[in-house]
């Protein structure tokens, strides 16, 4: 897989968006006011993907081990890589999915409607790290790319207006 030729292109794609997301969500939490168990989550969502996308950006570079890997010698990114894909990933996938469900809920962003279609991105993510690496179950891989929903979720979230509950802050910028 790391001799892919289009390995680092999809991965710093995916590390792209994390960020990306990792942005909208501190821009959110600072200009609107929500509730606070969804402030709660949306904390906890904020550090795990913080945690993807570190992990993401050590995945995107972990073919430069490649060499080292087929030798049978040291490879420290891509040891790390992987290590971080079975702790990270399965708890990105639980905190981002109750961040989702608890704002939903309290209507301070998304809406119930497309609330499991983040769910099943975040849950499918999750799941394939610690199945894939940690089981050596290589069909549970189909849930790598489910990543996606997160990302069709966070864009159709952020079109939807924000309910009153959640105004923008009286707190200065």
């Amino acid at each position: 897989m790391l001799a892919d030729p289009v390995w680092f292109a999809s991965h710093a794609w995916v590390c792209a968006s994390f960020v990306a997301m990792l942005a909208g969500m501190l821009l959110f939490r600072r200009s609107h006011a929500v509730p606070s168990r969804t402030g709660r989550w949306l904390k906890a969502a904020i550090v795990v993907t913080a945690l993807e996308a570190v992990e993401m950006a050590l995945h995107t570079v972990a073919y430069v081990d490649l060499p080292n890997l087929l030798a049978g010698q040291s490879t420290p990114i891509y040891t790390t890589h992987m290590t971080m894909a079975m702790i990270v990933y399965p708890i990105f996938g639980v905190l981002f999915s109750a961040f989702i469900l608890v704002a939903a809920r309290e209507r301070a962003l998304g809406s119930i409607w497309i609330a499991p279609i983040g769910i099943i991105g975040a849950l499918a993510h999750g799941a394939a790290g610690l199945l894939v690496v940690g089981f050596g179950i290589t069909s549970a891989g189909i849930g790598f790319p489910m990543i996606m929903l997160v990302m069709v979720w966070a864009f159709i979230a952020a079109l939807i207006p924000v309910h009153p509950a959640a105004v923008p802050s009286a707190q200065p910028a």
